[in-house]
């Protein structure tokens, strides 16, 4: 069980090491509206896709309980909703429950 979080974790922390990430993740607040939430998980999943291909596949792999090289099966919807679903509650998750750095709760 440890082991199953510590790579989830890992996986994670490839994604907050990919260039221009950082940026990205920037641009979230808590008074976003839905279409601009949802322009920047777009930008994230192409990021990921066009930086870290092999990153982008295990998170889908991760979110469907898959092998890596099961995710080259699957159609382009299938890949980016649950690469969307990823980023959203796994990535984007765990960037929220991080304690702020500006001073604030």
């Amino acid at each position: 069980m440890r082991n199953e979080l510590a790579g989830k974790l890992e996986l994670i922390g490839e994604v907050f090491e990919i260039d221009g990430m950082t940026e990205l993740l920037g641009k979230f607040d808590a008074k976003m509206k839905p279409v601009k939430f949802s322009a920047v998980v777009i930008q994230i999943e192409s990021l990921i896709i066009k930086e870290a291909p092999k990153t982008a596949d295990k998170l889908v792999a991760m979110k469907l309980g898959i092998t890596e090289e099961e995710t080259e099966n699957l159609d382009d919807a299938e890949y980016t909703n649950a690469l969307k679903d990823a980023i959203i509650g796994d990535v984007l998750g765990f960037f929220a429950s991080s304690p702020r750095t500006d001073g604030q709760k």
